[in-house]
């Protein structure tokens, strides 16, 4: 999870070295990142489909030999349609078949009780990721260049997600024996097109798609912005990469609080810290206030990566089944359609009013809206649907 998300985080980084060393405009080189994070969407129901035949395991060292493969050859680019193959398509597939579907089907099936704590335990990697991650890529760039910076990912990606999944990760345990509780709801267990047809999906699936439309404008512009107001890279990297920092502990507290309060609260904290962090964020317009990037890393990074485990507690608690990882692996598409629209849009909005603080504050709207959406379904009925008592 460190890994993934802490790749996923760094095109941040090589996003300013690729139209300062090419000329391409913002819109033209985000738009590579808007095609991995719409391929990895699209991974996720067949990294889902592999997790119920073959395992994680065997899923997870596949994601990483595409994941090393592509970050390989994305250091060899020098034309826009190389970019999108080897950033936007085969790093995408590594990314989405070594995610977030293998690891919460490995922690759904595993903890029936305090669920939400073991994935914030588990999503913390992915805040330490993000802070190891951004000030190591912009290191290697400021003294290798972004091309061996590239080559190198891509042997860290096998080195720290390939053998370790495939040497010392166990074969997949069955799962805990069920209560008779648990036996008894299992006759009623959610097929892949039941959970397709209801309602509780598709207010999940959008909830996720504003939300992650919001969160891709911010995390892959924040760099560009804290440069373009008058930063150096490595110090716009490195407080930035603090962010993950704080991520470690929200993801820790919010999973804990997601086991002892009802999801629809948490979901809301969450968002109202994440919007706070915004806020800090756009009026931090130069650098005579570089508190206001401390206090953007802080906030933002608290609620960073909480909500998409807030989201897969709902879907384990709701789906959780024979059918799950496949599932999940649909529900997750909804990080490529919102993440791909938002990407771009960040990098078009600039280019059209020069600035970042059009699409941060379409981000803050769109966190709001998820925030709807998430309480809507409390007022869902029936005995599938109903998650919130």
């Amino acid at each position: 999870m460190g890994f993934n998300r802490g790749i996923r985080g760094t095109y941040a980084v090589f996003y300013v070295a690729l139209f300062q060393a090419f000329g391409w405009s913002r819109g033209v080189t985000a738009t590579a990142l808007s095609i991995s994070v719409l391929v990895e969407g699209i991974s996720m129901p067949v990294a889902g489909s592999l997790v119920d035949r073959w395992g994680s395991r065997k899923t997870l060292v596949l994601g990483g030999l595409l994941l090393a493969v592509g970050l390989g050859f994305s250091g060899t680019v020098s034309s826009l349609w190389q970019l999108y193959l080897w950033v936007g398509v085969v790093t995408a597939l590594g990314l989405g078949l070594m995610g977030m579907v293998p690891h919460v089907a490995i922690i759904a099936r595993q903890f029936t009780r305090r669920r939400g704590l073991a994935m914030g335990l588990a999503w913390a990697g992915g805040g330490l990721g993000i802070a190891a991650l951004l000030p190591v890529a912009q290191f290697l760039i400021d003294i290798w260049g972004w091309r061996l910076a590239y080559v190198g990912m891509g042997v860290m990606a096998f080195l720290f997600v390939v053998l370790p999944s495939g040497v010392l990760m166990p074969r997949d345990r069955p799962a805990p024996k069920k209560t008779a509780e648990q036996s008894a709801a299992e006759a009623g267990e959610w097929t892949v097109w039941e959970a397709l047809t209801s309602t509780m999906f598709w207010l999940l699936f959008v909830s996720r798609v504003v939300a992650s439309m919001g969160n891709q404008v911010i995390t892959n512009h924040q760099v560009a912005h804290a440069i373009d107001i008058g930063y150096s890279p490595i110090f716009a990297a490195a407080v930035l990469g603090l962010m993950g920092v704080f991520s470690i502990f929200g993801r820790v507290l919010f999973g804990y609080l997601t086991d002892v309060l009802s999801h629809q609260w948490v979901y809301t904290l969450v968002q109202a810290v994440s919007s706070a962090g915004i806020l800090a964020l756009v009026a931090a317009d130069s650098t005579e206030y570089p508190m206001l990037l401390y206090l953007y890393a802080a906030c933002y990074g608290l609620g960073q990566g909480s909500r998409a485990l807030v989201l897969s507690a709902i879907s384990a608690d709701v789906f959780l089944g024979r059918n799950f990882g496949a599932i999940y692996g649909y529900f997750t598409m909804s990080i490529g359609f919102g993440g791909a629209v938002g990407i771009w849009l960040g990098g078009y909005l600039h280019d059209v009013y020069g600035n970042y603080t059009v699409p941060f504050m379409i981000a803050f709207g769109n966190f709001m809206v998820s925030i709807l959406m998430v309480w809507g379904i409390r007022f869902l009925k029936g005995t599938r649907e109903q998650v919130f008592q």
